[in-house]
């Protein structure tokens, strides 16, 4: 069994590079175990080419992208580790997500299915924002099975140490180990039936949305709570369905963007001739008037 711990932090001793060593020791022995820290990989941002929609296609940067993603097809189960700064998901994450255009049409092959868990430390009470969402946002697009996170607040490197968040560390590493699903979310929270997620748009008439996946039902209510049902999609947004019918869509969008940039640079030509020439005009006028 092989397990990959991704750490999206700079900080060597900070909560999150002690969070993962905390659940890689409680892995067992014979596991193979390997730690990647996010923020020492170059990836650079998204050119938005689409030159790696088509299947047998790969992105055309020359970075790390690569090699993240050859290790997380190697392994067996993920544990990603990601800090709070402002609201949201740690940069790095947000910088390989923008890149995940370039396995809509292969994740089925090499990542669906693959047990993660995840921890995201935040500092302030109150401040995790949509770190939560954020996250597994990140690791979905990979096709990865999500089967626990937990929001911890801890400030400090000694924090993450306090037995009550010890205990959920421990228990998120042992679902690894006999591939059991946990569950820290708020009870008194409303989450997606589908992805989990807590961001939900409500409209009128009793109806919801949910922005991250996509999914919508009715909202009612009963004695005094709030009961959502669900309009379970054909192609749900991150099943192995769901990622592939979306690299199709985008590779039809993709010759049509060839065809209109096409006739979109013509257009800009036409106009910059057009006004090259109304510019002479103007010149020619004002050297006429000149010369009176």
């Amino acid at each position: 069994m092989r397990v990959l711990g991704l750490v999206a932090s700079p900080r060597r001793v900070g909560n999150s590079e002690i969070i993962i060593q905390e659940m890689l020791n409680i892995l067992p022995e014979t596991w193979g175990k390997e730690v990647i820290r996010l923020n020492n990989l170059q990836i650079e941002r998204c050119k938005a080419c689409y030159a790696c929609l088509p299947h047998d296609k790969s992105c055309v940067i020359n970075d790390d992208l690569n090699f993240l993603l050859d290790r997380i097809r190697a392994a067996d189960k993920v544990i990603i580790v990601s800090p709070v700064y402002a609201l949201g998901q740690q940069t790095t994450l947000k910088l390989i997500n923008d890149r995940m255009i370039c396995i809509q049409n292969k994740a089925g092959h090499y990542f669906t299915g693959k047990q993660c868990v995840i921890v995201i430390p935040h500092t302030v009470e109150g401040w995790e924002g949509y770190a939560r969402e954020a996250t597994m946002h990140f690791a979905r697009f990979f096709g990865l099975n999500i089967t626990g996170t937990a929001v911890m607040r801890a400030s400090l490197p000694s924090d993450i140490t306090e037995v009550s968040m010890l205990g959920k560390i421990r228990e998120l590493t042992l679902s690894l180990i006999d591939n059991s699903t946990v569950n820290f979310d708020d009870i008194e929270k409303i989450y997606c039936p589908d992805c989990s997620s807590s961001f939900l748009q409500l409209f009128h008439k009793g109806r919801w949305r949910c922005v991250i996946c996509g999914s919508t039902g009715d909202l009612k209510v009963s004695e005094g709570n709030y009961n959502i049902t669900w309009d379970i999609p054909e192609h749900r947004r991150f099943t192995l369905k769901g990622i592939q019918e979306h690299g199709q869509r985008l590779s039809k969008l993709k010759e049509e963007f060839a065809q209109r940039k096409k006739e979109q640079v013509a257009v800009l030509t036409r106009n910059k001739a057009d006004n090259a020439n109304k510019n002479s005009d103007l010149e020619a006028n004002r050297d006429w008037s000149n010369n009176e």
